[in-house]
């Protein structure tokens, strides 16, 4: 019988012909695959920082992540992901590019250095950046001798989620740097990214930095105690010896001056636990040595804002004028003013006024809160009618010479137009940020100024003529007054004015910003303009 199936035999295939091409295209695709597999699983962090924290697809190493942040370098456009920034590096990167404009001679870089993301500086840090990008165009303008570029480093967040350490050996390992400005916050990294800057022989001028310990010397001629402070800190001998300047008023000549104008003796001493902040732990010892030490120490839990209104019904059951000095961070002013605010309005405060007394920091209340909440509590503070009234009252030290133009600073105009010529809002010059950060830079290019056009500038050039900027007649111009630095390249001269903090005028001729009246030595509280 025939069978109904048939069988179709497949010859095996003929190995001694060519395989076709698109047969090795599949194959050298898979091999292509499994080794970027692998690479992807062996280097996983390195691209994952390569393609997460840069401008474009192609890694440069210039910025990586540093926990939820975006840290390194950028002279372009680039923000490091955060929206706020945009503008002023829009304006650094087209300023780095038409800077030989109107410079004929040889280039000069200078890198800036700043936490933008850090709950210290807040919204600050844009006003900060801002006036190191005014700085770069006044530079740039008339007389230059050296067309400036920046290359800007985000330090990223103090503690965790930033790389403060690394962002400066990153910019210490490039050649062209000649100068930085800025540095950080009064923190135990800047005192290590100091160190880093210093051993690569650049020069630096901090605009923000006011701890005690934080000079060439360990500010040894004012005797600071650190007592209060960390163990494990290195600021107390001193950082960046030779090479470190800053234009901010260190924190003894701030409570100095504080002493010469609220003469009462405080009847607390407002300051957070720990001590790990050196621009606390190194203020307190002179707050109580300038009266006469054993001052009641009121403490709070920054991490916990609930022991701030506690705070304030304590001061509220002292039935007199009460004075607080306030030593601490900005961040939480406006929660306790608003709570003394609400113990007036609840009848729970017998005090019959309260002046609240802050080092430099207190400027912070002058700034939109980029946290809803922050800001929320510093309007309705701002607002209230305890504060209109006078029954609570803010006073505090400048950390610019000056904030607005004076006698003492007639380069001012200057700064302004630089500022609004660069495309910034006036309204953020009034925390100061924006001024020490233009002074910084002005003192840096007015360094390069004095160097020969045709000459490449030497970081040992910039260093040595900073360092002779150390009498009246060879002052830095700077927005906030002349700047001239001592041995341990601390500012010196007149020191920082205590002001009062006033309601927004509704005049029409009231600066852009939240005003402030001038508290003189011997001379009662001034009232503030309605």
């Amino acid at each position: 019988m025939e069978s109904r199936y048939w069988f179709w035999i497949i010859p095996k295939p003929d190995r001694s012909f060519p395989r076709p091409w698109t047969d090795w295209v599949r194959l050298g695709l898979v091999l292509t695959l499994l080794v970027a597999a692998g690479a992807g699983f062996v280097f996983r962090e390195p691209l994952h920082r390569a393609f997460s924290c840069n401008e474009s697809w192609i890694p440069n190493g210039d910025a990586w992540r540093a926990g939820e942040r975006c840290v390194g370098l950028s002279e372009g456009p680039y923000p490091f992901d955060v929206a706020a920034f945009n503008q002023v590096m829009g304006v650094i990167d087209r300023q780095n590019r038409s800077a030989a404009d109107e410079c004929p001679g040889t280039p000069a870089t200078v890198g800036v250095l700043l936490t933008m993301t850090d709950e210290l500086a807040g919204s600050r840090a844009v006003h900060e950046l801002e006036g190191m990008a005014a700085g770069q165009r006044r530079a740039n303008g008339t007389g230059c001798l050296h067309p400036m570029k920046l290359v800007v480093g985000q330090l990223g967040d103090y503690n965790s989620n930033g790389d403060p350490v690394g962002v400066a050996r990153k910019l210490a390992g490039r050649d062209d740097v000649v100068a930085v400005a800025g540095i950080g916050l009064s923190h135990q990294s800047t005192a290590e990214v100091a160190e880093v800057l210093a051993a690569a022989k650049i020069p630096m001028v901090a605009d923000v930095v006011t701890a005690e310990g934080f000079d060439q010397d360990g500010s040894l001629v004012d005797n600071p105690e650190f007592r209060s402070c960390d163990k494990d800190i290195s600021y107390p001998r001193g950082i960046a010896r030779d090479y470190f300047y800053r234009v901010a008023f260190r924190v003894a000549v701030q409570v100095k001056a504080i002493g010469a104008v609220v003469t009462t003796r405080p009847d607390f001493i407002m300051v957070p636990i720990g001590g790990s902040d050196p621009y606390t732990c190194t203020t307190l010892p002179f707050l109580q040595r300038q009266y006469g030490g054993n001052l009641l120490e009121v403490k709070f839990d920054t991490t916990e804002p609930s022991t701030v209104p506690q705070t304030a019904k304590r001061v509220c059951a002292t039935a007199k004028d009460v004075t607080i000095a306030y030593i601490a961070r900005g961040r939480d002013l406006g929660r306790l003013l608003y709570a003394l605010d609400e113990a007036y309005a609840n009848g729970q405060c017998a005090a019959t006024s309260v002046t609240v007394v802050s080092t430099s920091d207190g400027n912070r209340l002058r700034t939109v809160e980029s946290d809803p909440a922050l800001e929320d509590l510093r309007t309705k503070a701002l607002g209230s009618e305890t504060f209109k009234d006078g029954r609570v009252r803010m006073l505090f030290t400048l950390v610019a010479g000056a904030d607005g133009p004076q006698s003492i600073n007639p380069h001012w105009t200057v700064f302004e137009q630089a500022y609004k010529d660069a495309g910034f809002d006036l309204e953020h010059v009034g925390d100061g940020w924006a001024v020490n950060a233009y002074d910084a830079v002005t003192t840096i290019d007015t360094a390069l100024r004095s160097l020969p056009a045709t000459m490449p500038v030497q970081r040992s050039q910039v260093n040595a003529t900073i360092s002779g900027f150390s009498a009246p007649d060879a002052a830095v111009p700077g927005a906030g007054g002349p700047i001239i630095f001592d041995n341990s390249g601390n500012r010196t001269g007149a020191g920082p004015q205590v002001v009062r903090l006033c309601p927004v005028s509704t005049s029409v001729d009231r600066p852009p910003y939240v005003p402030t009246v001038e508290a003189r030595p011997g001379e009662s509280v001034p009232q503030c303009v309605r």
